[in-house]
């Protein structure tokens, strides 16, 4: 599985296997071995390298799902949208909307 997301991402940037060895400091057979799911031991510092040169989640990347939210990001964000619910119906805002047209 976890073979599977690393040629995924290799592909997605338009990487040959010897480019990604190179960005992620091992060697090209390495590359190989683990995207035919022929090396059993991915270590950490590979895993933390792939996350930071390619902007991916590891839990992602083990599981193949996305993590669930933080419970206190999922706050923040409703009380976001709860405050721009009530600045469009300020009367100013609504006045700013229609002179737009």
């Amino acid at each position: 599985m976890i073979n599977n997301k690393i040629i995924e991402i290799r592909q997605k940037n338009k990487l040959s296997q010897a480019e990604f060895a190179k960005i992620l400091n091992v060697s090209k057979d390495r590359v190989g071995r683990i995207e035919r799911g022929q090396h059993k031991n991915i270590d950490l510092n590979l895993l933390l390298t792939l996350a930071e040169n390619f902007d991916i989640n590891i839990h992602w990347l083990i599981t193949g799902q996305e993590p669930e939210p933080d419970q206190t990001e999922v706050i923040e964000l409703r009380t976001e949208v709860r405050i721009l619910r009530e600045m469009l119906q300020l009367p100013s805002l609504k006045k700013k909307k229609r002179n737009i047209h």
